[in-house]
């Protein structure tokens, strides 16, 4: 089960990245250890500015993942809405479907909720997915039911899961994701995310003006508007 996270809001603020500022003798020291990574949360992907009523990709894994990011590490690639500080009165709200992976190589087709004044819940749907292995995956706001919210998969669909003051309100983000120690203590992987769409009131539409997210260590490959690679370097 993930950690405490940071997933859409802070992908969406400025605050999401960190800005190193170092002196001569730690740049010297940051240079002779460019192996080491970032500790905690880490993203590259791809969000929009405006609300949507749903999010949806085909994910995969472009090569096995490898999790040694220490005690409670992980790799993701998801896509969602909500995120800490958004729901009611600042509470934390979000939902995300994707791929994850642990102690294992292979993909756990999972999603997880987050609702206000509770711990977040992750749902394992299905696990052994392999390298090559695509799902389609999405989350969506009833059209008939604001506020409510499905999460649609290969096995099926999930919910509905009422999300207050959602209606609206919430940018989409595509991303990978990595939680690690830092340091020695790192993780790999590389995603790919195939047509990613964003649902309206028009009905379901391909990403077109994404914005990119890519933390140090992180990078995203854009291949068309709505196609991208998100891997670590």
């Amino acid at each position: 089960m993930f950690l405490s996270r940071a997933p859409c809001a802070r992908t969406l603020t400025a605050a999401f990245a960190t800005a190193a500022v170092c002196s001569a003798l730690t740049c010297a020291v940051t240079a002779s250890s460019a192996l080491a990574c970032s500790g905690g949360y880490t993203y590259a992907g791809l969000y929009t500015d405006r609300p949507v009523a749903g999010v949806a990709a085909s994910v995969s894994m472009l090569s096995a993942p490898t999790v040694n990011g220490g005690t409670g590490s992980h790799v993701a690639a998801w896509v969602g809405v909500g995120g800490p500080g958004m729901g009611p009165g600042g509470t934390n709200e979000w939902l995300q479907v994707g791929l994850a992976s642990f102690d294992r190589p292979d993909g756990r087709l999972y999603f997880e909720l987050a609702l206000p004044h509770q711990a977040p819940e992750f749902t394992e749907l299905a696990s052994g997915i392999q390298p090559g292995d695509s799902l389609r995956v999405a989350v969506m706001e009833l059209p008939f039911d604001a506020n409510h919210w499905i999460v649609i998969t290969p096995k099926g669909i999930e919910g509905p899961f009422y999300l207050p003051g959602s209606h609206g309100k919430w940018s989409p983000v595509a991303t990978g994701e990595s939680w690690a120690k830092g340091g020695s203590l790192c993780n790999t992987y590389a995603y790919r995310f195939n047509g990613v769409e964003l649902a309206s009131k028009r009905g379901w539409r391909r990403l077109h003006d994404g914005l990119k997210l890519q933390d140090r260590g992180s990078r995203v490959h854009r291949i068309s508007p709505y196609t991208f690679s998100a891997t670590t370097v």
